[in-house]
């Protein structure tokens, strides 16, 4: 059995990344796809970045995107920004879908 796929979902202080995580992890568990969703604060991202497949910011956190760009392609992780309607909506599904194209899944 393949590794699950590793997402985070970076915030400034991981309160609002960990409910949008909660709805991707419903949505993968629905589908039967292996994920783990975790949510974080941009911050601990540089120490964490090397554990995760893929990263998302949210939208209040782009101006942040450079930074965190440049961490993820050290550890060969793809970096996007959540799509902003499926984040207002808090729409796990969406943003799984999301997740997947990254990945190449």
């Amino acid at each position: 059995m393949s590794e699950p796929i590793k997402l985070i979902i970076l915030c400034s202080w991981g309160a609002t990344s960990s409910q949008l995580a909660k709805k991707v992890q419903e949505a993968a568990q629905k589908r039967n796809v292996d994920l783990v969703a975790d949510a974080g604060g941009t911050g601990e991202f540089k120490k964490q970045a090397a554990n995760y497949d893929v990263a998302l910011l949210e939208p209040q956190v782009r101006h942040l995107k450079k930074e965190i760009t440049k961490i993820a392609e050290e550890n060969n992780i793809p970096v996007d920004l959540v799509d902003q309607r499926a984040f207002a909506l808090m729409d796990g599904d969406k943003v799984l879908d999301q997740v997947l194209k990254m990945v190449g899944k």
